[in-house]
């Protein structure tokens, strides 16, 4: 009984420190509501205060705030509302309750934030690691950081402060869309929609004319998101695009490049989409929280895929439909669980049937896993980046919320006893995952020599076919200069550029418009100190 006692005094003394925050090697968020309680909707009036004097500094609440003022708050999310610790939205507010906006911990200025939980995410770093891949790839994804709160002087654990989703210069950067546009290039952009549950939707959305494959029943809707004054006519208009696309995208003459379904939807970044979902292993990518962008025709104006979002229940964090599985293809969910009522919609693999998008698909992936966010010493240096950030302030959240080595929806089971072990799980499924992804998503690394590489300067160029991008590796044994050359059989220039090489490996690539590659064979070119080396290359 003695026992007994001490270690029920022990854990009083511990969960009584986790309540009272005061100092944090991460921005301190202190939210009063004064009096008043959080709900689902509408936000209510708060003080809301950041203590932050710089990346890598202690911040105290004793502290001249980083910013003191006032928020609107509300919790956000559909089953996280279900947690103890719940999602936060939060709108920037003046003394009026009028939205105002402020450049938090080194973001771009905005009024619209979120703060994420990560409850049933033990490790906290799904979201983070997949931002920080998303946008080293080249897509706007949300910027996140670390924060510690405290809500009515009680302390509420280890969040993730991060951007909301919207139209802006510093976030989804499209055209304004006014409720005067209502016709000629003023009504073409820009929007954003997604595919998604409708909980929380005040929008309004449509159905798809076309059944999603083995789901001859299941039909995807879409969701307007923005712009939040939608007329009648804007709805009519994106609603009429996006059924041309899926019209183009179903018929017979899909893949051809100019009146095929690339006439409306920009490839690039689905693929790019497709990528974070299947390395993530998302169970839920592509039919839930799954967004779209389209600017104004006059901008490019086809159907952009992105931002990405929602990825806690990513990386093995899923007991259903094959989510705990480092094995098998995101994208085929409508085969794995064929009766759950969200589908993922049948672009994906009817784009898949395309030859030359899954050559673009092979070419990219290629070219990440060897030289960009998919390197494993890339996302080893992301992991160990985020976990040194959390070492001390995470102990304090799970004092707050002791729930590690317990069953929290949906992870599965065996479940770790530690945040440590969380971590190295995370590493695990991602190093397992990657490796099949590698004997799963054909890439093409031939090349044709037209002459033999000298011993001093060894020249790599791939993929062969190539697409828009050539992927080139030097191996070195001089520091000098070389000059690029891209030209095609007639002698006409493509490209030309300079490169300063180092000794060893020297890796770069050459990407060019579209509209400026014709199909056909191309020399590469390389020179350097009196050496001229050539490589034939071919252009699907």
């Amino acid at each position: 009984m003695k026992k007994l006692l001490l270690l029920c005094f022990t854990l009083a003394i511990f969960n009584s420190k986790a309540q009272f925050l005061t100092t944090s090697t991460l921005p301190i968020i202190v939210i009063n509501t004064n009096g008043f309680q959080i709900t689902d909707e509408p936000k209510i009036k708060t003080d809301f205060k950041i203590y932050f004097n710089g990346f890598g500094k202690t911040n105290s609440v004793n502290d001249k705030p980083h910013y003191d003022g006032f928020a609107g708050i509300e919790y956000r999310g559909s089953s996280s509302q279900t947690f103890p610790k719940k999602g936060l939205g939060i709108e920037l507010w003046n003394d009026k309750s009028e939205s105002i906006e402020f450049p938090f911990l080194g973001m771009p200025k905005e009024s619209d934030w979120i703060l994420f939980a990560s409850y049933n995410e033990k490790s906290f770093m799904h979201n983070v690691l997949t931002m920080r891949v998303a946008r080293a790839m080249g897509l706007y994804a949300s910027r996140t950081e670390y924060v510690e709160v405290v809500i009515n002087n009680v302390y509420m654990g280890v969040y993730v402060f991060m951007e909301k989703i919207k139209r802006s210069e510093g976030r989804v950067d499209i055209a304004k869309l006014k409720e005067t546009d209502i016709s000629g290039d003023d009504i073409t952009g820009g929007y954003i929609f997604k595919a998604d549950k409708t909980t929380g939707s005040t929008l309004g959305s449509w159905r798809s004319k076309f059944p999603n494959y083995n789901a001859p029943n299941n039909f995807t809707t879409f969701l307007y998101e923005y712009p939040k004054t939608i007329t009648a006519e804007q709805r009519a208009y994106l609603r009429n695009y996006v059924d041309k696309a899926e019209t183009a995208l179903q018929a017979d003459n899909y893949r051809d490049k100019t009146d095929g379904y690339r006439k409306y939807i920009d490839t690039r970044s689905f693929i790019q989409l497709f990528l974070l979902n299947e390395v993530s292993k998302n169970v839920d990518g592509y039919r839930i929280s799954t967004f779209f962008y389209k600017d104004k025709d006059s901008k490019g104006g086809k159907i952009k895929a992105g931002p990405p979002w929602d990825y806690d229940i990513t990386y093995g964090n899923a007991n259903y439909c094959e989510g705990d599985s480092p094995y098998g293809f995101s994208y085929r969910f409508n085969y794995v669980c064929p009766t759950d009522f969200w589908q993922v919609p049948f672009w994906w693999e009817r784009m898949l049937g395309d030859s030359a998008f899954v050559k673009e698909l092979g070419q990219e992936y290629g070219f990440h896993r060897k030289y960009g966010a998919l390197r494993d010493s890339y996302l080893k240096q992301q992991i160990d980046s985020l976990a040194s950030a959390l070492q001390e302030p995470i102990k304090r959240n799970f004092q707050k919320w002791p729930i590690l080595g317990t069953y929290v929806w949906p992870q599965p089971s065996p479940y770790a006893g530690s945040w440590e072990q969380e971590v190295i799980e995370l590493q695990n499924f991602l190093t397992q995952r990657l490796q099949w992804l590698d004997n799963n998503i054909k890439t093409d690394f031939a090349i044709t020599d037209s002459e033999p590489a000298l011993t001093e300067m060894n020249i790599r160029a791939f993929p062969n076919p190539f697409l828009e991008r050539i992927n080139i590796n030097i191996q070195s044994q001089y520091a000098e200069k070389a000059s690029i050359k891209l030209i095609d059989m007639l002698g006409n220039i493509i490209f030309e550029g300079n490169e300063f090489l180092k000794i060893g490996d020297n890796e770069f690539h050459i990407e060019l418009p579209e509209n400026d590659i014709v199909s056909g064979e191309k020399i590469l070119i390389i020179e350097s100190n009196n050496k001229r080396i050539s490589k034939k290359l071919v252009h699907q």
